[in-house]
């Protein structure tokens, strides 16, 4: 098996088809692709076991090439995007393997303005590593520092909460009964502030960010079946699943059906439409569930469809100026809070 490399980034085994050289070589590469280098690199990761050892290193690196870095530790990949889009920063790595098992890590690359990197950037990116290695990067004349930056979910949770369209005293009022299934992984501090901040009542499993995935991350239906357990027990209102980097979220609801991926962004595009009355167009990719047109066309709105890949949707919703979109993984996207998912 080989390095898998994406729009997505780059994931494998660690220390099988993902080594420290390699994550030396597209740290560097990043870097010289990412202009403005007198500003600082965001690195963040999930919780897998390896990633403080890489995080380490890649940090290492950064600093010997001259680069400053901003270190936010394990937070979700979106927040890392939101902090990257609202700061004065070069652009960001993530390391995670996203939904794959506790044994894989990787990198995901975003961009200065908080979103992913584009085919033609990804390309340039994978040029120059796969023509370095650790022993040939030059470093740099004087090393770069780093910093850390404690604040960057209670800054993501605040953008939350001040999304115009939502009732947040609402919300409050209902006091919901949640089950919460963070997987061990970046989301479970963040996510749980967040219900506590909406007056939830919360039954939290796999809330210790430790990298021990107790189930297969993805959270798709045939992995989180005993969730609707939960949900019928405690008689729950909802319970909330995330992957390991907290960009892709599964809802079951009270009666313990499994709301699949696919149908997260058909049930926060009906909210959005019904709330705001907007009319722009909804963008989703090709892969995306067709349910999506049968909520627009109550509202007289149309879907516009990119090809696979958050920076697809994202450069086609710029395209049309769209308010929001997604993809059928359990990731939407709100142009008013960022870009990313």
């Amino acid at each position: 098996m080989k390095l898998i490399k994406s729009v997505s980034g780059i994931r494998g085994i660690y220390k099988k088809t993902l080594n420290l050289d390699q994550i030396a070589k597209y740290g560097d590469a990043f870097s010289k692709i990412q202009k403005n280098p007198s500003l600082p690199i965001l690195v963040a990761r999930d919780s897998r076991q390896s990633g403080l050892e890489i995080q380490n290193h890649l940090i290492k690196l950064l600093n010997k090439i001259g680069r400053d870095v901003i270190n936010c530790d394990i937070v979700p990949t979106p927040t890392a995007q939101l902090i990257t889009d609202r700061f004065n920063i070069a652009g960001a790595i993530v390391i995670t393997a996203s939904h794959n098992p506790q044994e894989w890590n990787g990198m995901k690359f975003i961009d200065n303005d908080g979103t992913f990197l584009d085919a033609d950037k990804n390309e340039n990116l994978f040029r120059i590593a796969d023509s370095t290695n650790e022993t040939n990067i030059k470093y740099g004349d004087t090393e770069g520092e780093s910093s850390n930056f404690i604040e960057s979910i209670d800054l993501h949770i605040n953008d939350i909460l001040s999304i115009n369209f939502l009732d947040v005293e609402k919300i409050k009022q209902k006091r919901f009964k949640i089950v919460l299934d963070t997987i061990n992984g970046a989301s479970c501090l963040g996510f749980k502030k967040l219900l506590e901040e909406l007056n939830c009542e919360i039954i939290h499993i796999n809330n210790t960010p430790n990298g021990i995935f107790p189930r297969n991350p993805e959270p798709k239906t045939e992995n989180i079946k005993e969730i609707s357990t939960l949900v019928l027990e405690h008689s729950a209102d909802l319970a909330l699943i995330t992957d390991p980097d907290g960009d892709r979220l599964a809802i079951v609801d009270n009666k313990g059906n499994v709301i699949i991926e696919e149908n997260t962004l058909v049930l926060c595009v009906d909210e959005f439409l019904s709330k705001t009355k907007e009319e722009q167009a909804v963008v989703t990719n090709l892969s995306t569930t067709l349910a999506l047109e049968d909520i627009t066309k109550k509202y007289g709105v149309n879907v516009i469809r990119s090809a696979v890949g958050e920076i697809n949707v994202v450069n086609q919703m710029k395209s049309c100026d769209a308010l929001i979109g997604g993809e059928g993984n359990g990731g939407v996207i709100l142009s008013e809070s960022h870009y990313g998912r």
